[in-house]
């Protein structure tokens, strides 16, 4: 704050979001039926743990940065004193602030209009954890083309998932399941390694135990788009505007230094 005192808004909202899920995870526990207030209040815990997620504040940061710096060369351009600037300096600063309260606000009404259920498994080593915790995953976003998979709430096969204990997951989807699902090992393998693979730098297992899919990258699937006469095409165009940019780029680093040469040869 401008007095030098510290802004603890989010800070103390988390806090009590993070209370009341507690309140909420005794229910789960004991397989209780959830109310709408309940069901709300796991909305509003995972939307604050995907968006306080570091990864994604970086994100956020990064693209408030390419931002800013637009602004701020348009101000010089035109001779302009600071002015736009010093607000997307300041969406810069605090981009990781905003997009909790941001996630908070608009992600967790979203969230709460999709059907929800509770994974229940009783495998020993059970769901693990990162982090990175709440994954948003499309199981066939490997059959569209890279610019369309980023997952949305929108997509028809969009899924939600957060680890709430070691036996327990979130699942959120637009799909209608009974609220306690019991899951086999193989749902918990999946899920664990989609955990793995989203996480940042490190995740937890409740038992310090890992199993080996779990860390397996695995391989390109058969039917992915770039496997398909489509994608080849598009790949095969897209590698030939990549030749054609990198030609002129050094097309034009060439005569560029062959004008500094001439500029700087002395006059006959």
């Amino acid at each position: 704050m401008p007095n030098g005192d510290r802004n603890l808004v989010i800070e103390n909202t988390l806090s009590g979001i993070e209370n009341q899920f507690v309140s909420v995870l005794g229910r789960i526990r004991r397989r209780e039926q959830l109310t709408p207030l309940d069901k709300a209040r796991l909305c509003l815990f995972t939307a604050a743990m995907h968006t306080r997620a570091t990864a994604m504040g970086e994100h956020w940061k990064e693209f408030h940065q390419g931002v800013h710096n637009q602004v701020v060369a348009l101000e010089k351009k035109r001779n302009a004193p600071p002015a736009k600037s010093l607000e997307t300096a300041d969406m810069v600063k605090h981009a990781h602030p905003y997009l909790v309260e941001s996630g908070v606000e608009v992600l967790a009404p979203m969230l709460f209009g999709m059907p929800m259920s509770i994974l229940v498994t009783e495998d020993e080593l059970g769901f693990i954890t990162s982090d990175n915790p709440c994954v948003r995953n499309v199981p066939n976003a490997h059959r569209l083309p890279p610019m369309l998979r980023h997952p949305s709430l929108s997509q028809p096969e969009i899924e939600i998932s957060l680890p709430l204990t070691p036996q327990h997951m979130l699942f959120i989807s637009h799909r209608v399941y009974p609220l306690y699902v019991d899951v086999k090992q193989t749902t918990v393998d999946d899920a664990n390694r989609l955990r793995w693979l989203d996480c940042t730098e490190e995740f937890v297992s409740w038992k310090g135990e890992t199993r080996p899919y779990w860390l397996d990258p695995g391989k390109e699937p058969d039917d992915a788009w770039e496997k398909t006469p489509e994608g080849k095409a598009a790949l095969a165009e897209a590698e030939t505007y990549r030749k054609w940019q990198a030609e002129y780029e050094e097309q034009k680093k060439l005569k560029q230094s062959k004008e500094v040469s001439a500029s700087q040869s002395p006059t006959l």
